[in-house]
């Protein structure tokens, strides 16, 4: 628009400057006489109009030397326009055809993929932030799907191989085919479908589909219970469990079966890694944080009454303890403490590395959560907790 308006404008000066030298030497029309022709026009003309026959081809050409410049100068602003325009587009689309070729690429399965995050905090910056922080995100599921196939074909190979050499061994006639064979054979199996129904527990609690039977039930009831479970083989590794008194009225509103696997997962645990020591298993009523009222209640009636009520349930072990940056890998699947890699070394029963896993999928899908964490007087502590019956 520019060069057009500046073309144009120096294309009539110019048109100008040729009629003004035309009409007169010095730029000003011709005076005109009674008796003849003026000074300065041609003959012909009509005495006193300055606008005769002769004029008219003059204007005519300043006419169509205007409309030559403009059409040109338009000519030329309409591809500079253009060029301009693509130019400009082809900044503004960039960053969309890069995020279009990164999204081809992780489609064809290629991954490492990161993209050069434009300059300018807009929407194409968190786009492109965006598509990055997938990318990352599929790296490490399939980082961690690959762990979890090797950590679930190791678990399976091992009781597998144990299976075969006693079987190749009677068949052979090395070991006699007796009850102890068989029921070494029989160890092995359950092993084997316990780890099977460990895997389908968690795959059906993290999707979300794991049946709860949720009822009012008494805790002080469901503890002791579960404590008696677990006496004999608390016996053999030397090992105490203690029930701290529970409020006999404390209710919470769960699945009794799912809940007392979570306690026998967390004793198993504590039996595993804490060897023979004083595990102690307790409950209490709670609030949710963000709805304590004023710290004055007289009693615990009147705090519960003020708020959403949970219970907090928990384990705790007067062992070594959790390393400080364990505290959240032991609730991931098939996480083995240093305890338990020495028991399996040792011919150790290690168990599946399922069993917090486990227990974390049936809390959250009651709704409560589950930690863990080092008591300050030494030891590690998990606790849960859950909707309290209303």
């Amino acid at each position: 628009m520019v060069l057009t308006t500046w073309l144009t404008i120096g294309t009539v000066a110019s048109v100008q400057r040729d009629l003004l030298r035309d009409q007169g030497g010095d730029g000003s029309p011709a005076i005109v006489s009674p008796d003849g022709p003026a000074s300065g026009w041609p003959p012909g003309d009509p005495p006193g109009d300055p606008r005769g026959p002769a004029s008219e081809p003059a204007t005519t050409e300043a006419f169509l030397r205007i409309s030559r410049s403009a059409f040109r100068a338009g000519a030329l602003s309409f591809v500079g326009a253009v060029f301009a325009a693509g130019a400009f587009t082809n900044f503004l689309t960039r960053p969309l055809h890069a995020l279009t070729r990164g999204a081809r690429r992780l489609e064809a399965g290629e991954r490492g993929i990161r993209l050069t995050v434009p300059t300018g905090r807009d929407e194409l910056g968190s786009l492109t932030e965006a598509f990055n922080a997938l990318v990352a995100g599929l790296e490490r599921q399939e980082a961690w799907r690959r762990d979890m196939t090797a950590d679930i074909a190791h678990d399976l190979r091992t009781p597998l191989a144990v299976m075969r050499s006693e079987i190749e061994a009677m068949q052979d006639g090395v070991v006699p085919t007796d009850a102890a064979g068989l029921d070494r054979l029989h160890r092995e199996v359950m092993l084997l479908a316990r780890l099977v129904d460990d895997l389908r527990t968690l795959s059906i609690g993290e999707s979300g589909a794991l049946s709860l039977e949720r009822t009012s039930v008494a805790i002080e009831p469901l503890v002791r219970r579960s404590l008696a479970a677990f006496g004999s083989r608390a016996a053999d590794v030397g090992a105490e469990l203690v029930q701290v008194p529970i409020e006999p009225g404390l209710r919470a509103d769960v699945d009794a079966d799912r809940i007392s696997q979570v306690i026998g997962n967390l004793l198993d645990n504590a039996l595993r890694h804490a060897g023979g020591v004083r595990i102690e298993v307790g409950a209490q009523a709670v609030l949710l944080p963000a709805e304590v009222p004023d710290r004055e209640a007289p009693d615990r009636e009147a705090t519960a009454s003020a708020g959403s009520g949970m219970v907090r349930v928990w384990v705790r072990d007067h062992g070594p303890g959790l390393r400080p940056d364990a505290t959240e890998q032991v609730f991931e699947r098939f996480h083995r403490g240093d305890g338990a890699r020495s028991r399996a070394e040792s011919g150790g029963d290690p168990g599946s590395g399922l069993g917090l896993a486990i227990a974390r999928a049936i809390v959250e899908a009651h709704g409560g959560s589950i930690t863990a964490r080092n008591h300050e007087d030494g030891g590690a502590v998990f606790e849960f907790s859950l909707p309290e019956a209303t």
